[in-house]
């Protein structure tokens, strides 16, 4: 089957482990051509820059053609509507399965054409990533606030104009499903949840007791200390500073943080980190390292709010400890994880001693090591995407 991708919004770096990455690898894993069309946008030492518009074939077989925006007579617009004029590329490619991520650019409208005019049988499906948290924006001024209007009423509508067309819409969280729902109005029939998670050929679990002895002789714990790891970009609302604050005094238990710390935070989490001897802070960590870390824990605890990590952490078949929010219950999936709420030093306590080596524990670890937890990799959820065409 021809497959073809397409992210118009998001920076595309070549071999990251977003969803735009790694479906389109899994996808020619499957034995489908693949061809990525994107932007000539990539992050590059903490800011979005332009690179060259290109065609190109990555190492594991994906194409990659690199365009450039549409531009409209104010940047504005330019921003809140990322358009790549694709129509041509798409009567050349002839895809059969179109899998478009995003739900707010108005390149959609070439799919559809294509679909109309070239390839009535062609398959064409949505992902979502914004949610009512991480689209929420500040909108402090008059104009922000127009602008949000704005950009809402026209994506709704554009929604609305090609639902008919589209046989999927995936929110990448049950929370964010409803969103395509309830904001974009995207009709329930046609909704479904397709989760991120990890990439199968970062985690190595053949090796995992190695690595596992390894980490721990590496900073000093012992085997019969409960580990938890943590990390990622950590801020007050990651909430580390209470796990933190709960494991400095619960016996035979280390917390292995990982990660950059937000300058407003650091003063404070560095005070933890000094009076604390049981906390073990290592900094920034290359991204696929953060496999092994989780590899070597006897829980994974993010007490904040959501990024990808939840999943990542769940596809590496360990124990897991979340704060609880409505809509985000996809990472337990029957029994591998469990929820804290309201996040507090006191009750993080708590839970981590109701799991510290317990019966629940172990009956949790048992479910996490099953196939309960196959459906956090990517060679998994690849073939989920591409159930419309089955």
């Amino acid at each position: 089957m021809r497959i073809v991708h397409i992210a118009p919004n998001a920076p595309y770096n070549d071999y990251w482990g977003y969803q735009d990455n790694l479906l389109p690898k899994y996808h020619k894993k499957l034995g489908h051509d693949v061809t990525v069309l994107t932007t000539n946008t990539i992050h590059k030492d903490g800011k979005i820059v332009e690179t060259d518009c290109a065609d190109y074939v990555l190492n594991d077989g994906v194409r990659v053609i690199r365009l450039n925006k549409k531009k409209y007579f104010h940047r504005t617009l330019t921003a809140l509507n990322s358009r790549l004029l694709i129509y041509d590329l798409l009567k050349d490619l002839n895809p059969d399965f179109v899998f478009f991520h995003g739900l707010v650019s108005t390149t959609i409208l070439d799919v559809i054409d294509y679909k109309k005019k070239i390839n009535p049988n062609c398959i064409i499906v949505q992902d979502n990533h914004l949610d009512y948290y991480n689209n929420s924006g500040l909108q402090k001024d008059i104009k922000s606030k127009i602008i949000k209007l704005f950009s809402c009423c026209f994506f709704r509508y554009t929604n609305r104009k090609v639902a008919p067309y589209i046989s999927k819409v995936y929110g990448v969280t049950p929370w964010r499903k409803d969103y395509a729902e309830n904001y974009f109005k995207v009709p329930k029939t046609k909704t479904d949840v397709l989760i991120m998670g990890a990439d199968d050929e970062h985690i190595d679990f053949e090796n995992q007791e190695v690595i596992r002895n390894t980490i721990r002789r590496k900073f000093g714990i012992g085997s019969d200390d409960f580990l938890i790891v943590t990390g990622g970009k950590i801020d007050k609302d990651k909430k580390i500073h209470f796990l933190m604050q709960a494991c400095k005094t619960i016996d035979k238990v280390k917390l292995l943080v990982f990660g950059n710390v937000k300058d407003d935070f650091k003063e404070e989490f560095d005070n933890i980190v000094a009076e604390s001897k049981n906390i073990i802070y290592i900094g920034w960590i290359a991204s696929n390292e953060v496999y092994d870390y989780f590899l070597s824990a006897d829980l994974v605890c993010f007490p904040g709010t959501h990024s990808v990590m939840w999943e990542q952490a769940c596809a590496c078949k360990v124990p897991c400890l979340f704060e609880h929010w409505d809509g985000m219950e996809h990472v337990n999936n029957g029994g591998n994880s469990d929820f804290v709420f309201p996040v507090t030093q006191e009750l993080l306590k708590k839970k981590i001693e109701e799991l510290k080596f317990t019966d629940k524990y172990f009956e949790m670890k048992k479910i996490a090591k099953s196939d309960k937890t196959n459906i956090y990799l990517y060679s998994k959820i690849a073939e989920k995407s591409l159930e419309c065409a089955q």
